[in-house]
């Protein structure tokens, strides 16, 4: 199989094709590398920089205990704290992740804290993670290292690491300090704007400016109120969609994607079958093509929304993904912490269509 450079430091990060900055991949690594590679070099980029602190000693990664069953541990780390030291467990994630499956890594994070006996449990999270997640670890007495936390800790030894994407993360963290960023202010406006049709228009407006924040480019700017030839059809939003590479070209590609047809509903309940069946009445194949967002507070009802959507995959090819606020929330964090957000997406239509 033939090789391939690969940035350490994607050129969309500020890397560069300098010799320090490539590396030899196969393909299939070069394509995967955001996933278990990406997950290895964040645990080993953390390693390198507790063993650079003097406040942290005897640093160990991928340790494996258990005596009845095996156990691994990402690192295990002594902290020193006045004058006792501390042992931390930590369990390291190189993306955040939502709130079903935080739950499952809570659960690992009790388990490997029972077996090993006295120590401390930490998420360490190379992005940034939403204020009722937070809560949720602390109630667990957990301890979050995300990415705020790792750029103050570990701010005098960020610039002796080697090139590497996670110390790009973290440099753009101490860079953007104090100042509010665009997707904070989106998250913000999105929270403050009230549920119900009496807000329609609002939260419409707010969802606009999320969708061209979040994915233009490689989209294109949103075309608001659109309507089809016979009037009868209209949609809150078109995104042309002209991407040469990348996720939006694969939709484009399998769903006939041209455009992308979105709606907003600003439901203080769960979207239902009618809301389906309205924006599939615009997709067509040689139309707008045959991928559908539909955006609304608090994702379907998992009776005829759930159905519906089935039935319109499996009956007329129209692939219709719903998102929800917290989907939302967690595309603009996404997007803050220099990550792809389409991938929630792209996660959302594997799950639907792996169920089939």
């Amino acid at each position: 199989m033939p090789l391939v450079f690969s940035h350490i430091v994607p050129l969309q990060l500020g890397g560069d094709s300098s010799e320090a900055n490539l590396t030899v991949l196969c393909p299939n690594c070069n394509v995967g590398k955001g996933g278990q590679l990406r997950g290895l070099e964040f645990v080993a980029v953390l390693a390198d920089l507790l063993r650079r602190n003097p406040l942290y000693q005897e640093v160990q990664q991928e340790v494996v205990f258990g005596r009845d069953a095996r156990y691994r541990a990402d690192i295990v780390v002594q902290h020193r704290i006045s004058s006792r030291n501390d042992t931390l467990l930590i369990e390291c994630k190189a993306t955040p992740m939502q709130s079903d499956r935080l739950r499952e890594v809570v659960s690992r994070l009790r388990k490997l804290q029972t077996v090993w006996g006295d120590c401390r449990p930490v998420l360490a999270v190379a992005g940034s993670m939403t204020e009722q997640d937070k809560e949720s670890l602390q109630a667990e007495n957990i301890q979050l290292w995300d990415l705020q936390y790792m750029a103050h800790e570990f701010a005098s030894q960020i610039e002796a690491l080697g090139p590497s994407y996670f110390k790009s993360l973290l440099l753009a963290q101490l860079n953007r300090e104090g100042k509010p960023s665009s997707e904070n202010v989106l998250i913000s406006k999105l929270r403050g704007t009230a549920a119900g049709k009496k807000y329609a228009a609002v939260y419409q407006s707010v969802v606009g400016d999320i969708l061209e924040l979040l994915f233009c480019p490689p989209l294109t700017k949103p075309l608001s109120e659109h309507s089809d030839g016979t009037k009868a059809n209209r949609r809150d939003f078109i995104l042309p969609n002209y991407a040469d590479a990348g996720f939006w070209r694969s939709i484009r590609e399998k769903y006939c994607a041209d455009y992308i047809v979105a709606d907003a509903k600003n439901y203080s309940k769960r979207v239902k079958k009618n809301d389906v069946l309205q924006i599939a009445n615009y997709l067509k194949e040689r139309g707008a093509g045959l991928f559908g967002l539909i955006v609304s507070r608090n994702g379907g009802d998992s009776s005829g929304c759930a159905v519906t959507l089935r039935e319109q995959w499996l009956a007329h090819g129209k692939l219709i993904v719903v998102l929800d606020d917290e989907d939302l929330e967690f595309m603009l964090r996404a997007k803050a912490d220099q990550r792809q957000p389409e991938e929630l997406i792209g996660r959302k239509i594997e799950e639907f269509r792996l169920a089939m």
